[in-house]
């Protein structure tokens, strides 16, 4: 299929009469939507910039010049934003991130487009985010933080938004209209950071309860973001009944189908969910609740992410039985809202394959006509469902690139293999592709990959060392080749393996000598350090290019990728001289390992969005009194660091790279382990490795709250406002280059 249009062949087609608008189509509404994007983001080309509105039978969007004005064409909002962006990374140079911190930088020297260019999207639907990100990146963002990446979304041509913010007023009043007190309700909550996996089943109680005033602000915020999404054309996905109800709705209606629900992930029996049977009563009276309360707070879209099986057991696994569920829940859901559609993700048929054998899930597809069940393909990257179940049995689809579990910060990901696999699904899936998204659990160090996925939606035949060249374009490149040279030795050699659970560095793991022993710090990495260090050497080889920003967030990310990878060697280093009982060696790697992590949380604190100290005062800013924001505080350091409960299975799930959380946690956890090693050395004994752990696990376990009252909470870290690129360039430099000295070889010598 080509989508990408010569100028000519484009506006020969927009000639032609092949559409209407759609009723209630407004022009002046989406012109006037996407002209304040661009206020926001490049308030400078406001005036030189026009919009104009075209009938198309799909999104398309063209760029074009007339008379000294750039002229961006499309059908919609969503597509003249798309526009924008191709003009902006395109002609301009120029990169918007998703983050609200990092600048936009606008060249004096405006570029009017000498030829036309344009696209249209090749499938309709364009979702993204993941229950999972509204606790690993979202939890505590404001309004300026959403804003910004409403309009990335909107740049990136995402029309499918997961839009779960603010729900929780919807059940605490849903809850009261059942007969719940408020004591009850709130409780059942668990804390903010960890309430995707309450919405998911997965977990009830833990570190809350919710406090009043965290309820009425996302209420407010989930107002102003449905806006916003609303005015730029998108259809956000707000949630509807799953199943999941509090506990103590079982002494309120005991002939009710209510069972205990699996337990997950290591929580404790009184921290499991329950499970309405979808054919009680009872549920659709809930789902009728649910949604009219939330329609009149929220208005709807009439599509609804439901996930009732989500890592946990079905109480029955025989096809009558899922076929049952599936058709019960969406017969509510239709009763409720007659306009209704479902979508759901499919993680767990991949995630629990011994169970999701192919005709189970056939079965519990069946439940619900085709037409009004769209699936969620979540983990492309990995593994095709879509392709083991010949495409849904014919149920609607979207493609899904994961890439990023719980916001972990490692450079990762196959760009040859997004290439191939999205080029694919476009020319085979057949008519049942709805559309292609991205379901990153965190917001990753990635993004070149992130809105490669998405910029092939309009091009399904771009390249993937063609979109190197063209990010390498947004990021310095136009000023000094060596930028575009070292993003292809990215895209070729860096780039090559898709993400998996735990990456980390080592730098992240709790400490060992032999064998790892947590589970989730995976720090092998599949490509060469040479790699790195050629493009990190390219990246600062022309100084003319240091004063991109988004060069020199490029530079710290791959600094903090050399260091994190050269980390595990002088680990090793240090094993080897404990082996040799060679105290003063030992001595000397333990200091360089001690000054690797120090130099890195360095590199980290150059931008806000890399620190805990901005996660740690955007959590404690949603209080209103100091217990509440020391409660929000501890949720927030826990779930960066042992998720849960100590110990348990996913500690360190989340961690990361950040500035902050390096010095004060893993840091101090690799000195507990060089001390105590050195110590065995001294005392001429064997280092015992089954009780450091025992005792490192209760350290880990009193961190967040121990860290908090420490004082170290208010401690300023550097923003990126207050930290120039060309700084932040020179920092990589002096602090890479003692490890790498490779990286000055024809660098210019600075003072």
């Amino acid at each position: 299929m080509k989508t990408f249009l010569s100028a000519m062949a484009l506006a020969l087609s927009m000639a032609m009469p092949v559409s209407v608008f759609p009723a209630g189509w407004s022009a002046s509404g989406d012109i006037e939507a996407v002209g304040r994007l661009t206020r926001r983001v490049a308030p400078s080309l406001a005036g030189i910039i026009r919009y104009e509105l075209i009938p198309a039978e799909c999104d398309t969007f063209a760029v074009t010049a007339d008379n000294g004005m750039v002229v961006i064409k499309g059908n919609n909002a969503i597509s003249m934003s798309v526009g924008l962006n191709n003009y902006l990374r395109r002609d301009l140079g120029v990169s918007v991130s998703w983050f609200a911190d990092d600048s936009v930088q606008v060249p004096d020297d405006i570029v009017i487009p000498a030829t036309g260019y344009g696209a249209r999207a090749a499938v309709g639907e364009r979702f993204f985010l993941n229950y999972c990100t509204f606790g690993y990146t979202m939890p505590y963002w404001n309004w300026g933080d959403w804003e910004r990446f409403i309009d990335w979304m909107a740049l990136n041509g995402i029309n499918l938004p997961l839009a779960m913010t603010g729900q929780e007023r919807t059940w605490q009043l849903t809850w009261r209209r059942l007969g719940l007190d408020d004591a009850s309700i709130m409780s059942s909550f668990t804390g903010p950071a960890h309430l995707p996996w309450h919405w998911m089943n997965n977990v009830d109680h833990f570190q809350g309860p919710l406090a009043q005033p965290w309820i009425d602000s996302q209420e407010s915020l989930q107002r102003s973001i449905l806006e916003r999404e609303r005015e730029l054309g998108m259809t956000p996905v707000m949630p509807a009944f799953a199943g999941h109800v509090p506990d103590g709705l079982r002494a309120l209606y005991p002939d009710a189908r209510i069972s205990l629900r699996s337990q997950w992930s290591g929580f404790e029996d009184k921290d499991r969910c329950w499970f309405l049977d979808p054919s009680d009563p009872l549920y659709a009276t809930i789902q009728n609740t649910f949604l009219s309360i939330q329609d009149s707070i929220y208005g709807t879209d009439h599509i609804y992410g439901i996930d009732p099986f989500n890592e946990v057991d079905s109480p029955d696994w025989s096809e009558e039985y899922l076929r049952s569920a599936s058709s019960g829940i969406y017969s509510t859901l239709r009763a409720a809202d007659p306009d209704a559609r479902w979508l759901q993700m499919t993680w767990n048929f991949y995630y629990d394959r011994k169970h999701w054998t192919k005709p189970r899930i056939k079965a519990f597809l069946d439940g619900v006509p085709d037409e009004n069940l769209l699936l969620l393909d979540y983990f492309c990257d990995r593994k095709e469902i879509w392709r083991m179940s010949d495409a849904y049995f014919g149920k609607p689809f979207i493609w899904c690139y994961l890439g990023n579990f719980g916001g972990n910060t490692m450079m990762v990901g196959d760009m040859a293999d997004i290439d191939r696999k999205i080029s694919a699904v476009v020319a085979e899936a057949g008519s049942n592709l709805a559309g292609i998204g991205g379901t990153l659990e965190g917001f990753s160090m990635n993004p070149v990959i992130d809105e490669y996925v998405f910029a092939k939606v309009w091009e399904p035949g771009l390249g993937y060392r063609q979109w190197a060249d063209r990010w390498a374009g947004s990021r310095g490149a136009k000023v000094s080749d060596a930028i575009a040279r070292a993003w292809r030795i990215l895209a070729d050699s860096v780039y090559v393996k898709c993400t998996r659970v735990g990456e980390a560095c080592q730098t992240n793991s709790r400490p060992f000598v032999d064998k790892p022993t947590g589970g989730y710090t995976n720090s092998s990495y599949r490509y060469s350090q040479n790699a790195l260090v050629e493009a990190l050497r390219l990246m600062l080889s022309d100084e003319r290019a240091w004063s991109n920003a988004a060069l020199s967030r490029d530079a710290v990310n791959i600094g903090r990728q050399l260091l994190g990878n050269h980390f595990a060697s002088v680990r090793d280093s240090f094993v080897s001289a404990y082996r040799r009982m060679d105290i003063p060696e030992a001595r000397r790697y333990a200091a360089d390992m001690e000054n690797i992590i120090s130099g890195i949380d360095t590199l980290m604190s150059t931008n806000p969005n890399t620190t805990l100290a901005k996660w740690v005062s955007s959590a404690r800013a949603f209080g209103k009194t100091s217990r509440q924001s020391d409660s929000l505080e501890v949720n927030a350091r826990t779930l960066l660091t042992v998720w849960g409960l100590p110990g348990r299975k996913l500690n360190d799930y989340a961690n990361r790279q950040w500035a902050g959380l390096l010095s004060d946690f893993y840091l101090q956890r690799w000195k507990m382990f060089t001390d105590a090693v050195i110590s065995a050395m001294e005392e001429g004994r064997e280092y015992d490795e089954a009780a450091f752990v025992e005792s490192v696990k209760v350290w880990e376990g009193e961190w967040p709250e121990k860290s908090m009252l420490s004082g170290r909470r208010h401690a300023a870290m550097p923003g990126q406002s207050a930290v120039s690129p060309e700084s932040t360039v020179r920092l990589v430099r002096s602090i890479v280059a003692k490890y790498f000295p490779e990286i000055l070889n024809k660098t210019p010598e600075i003072e």
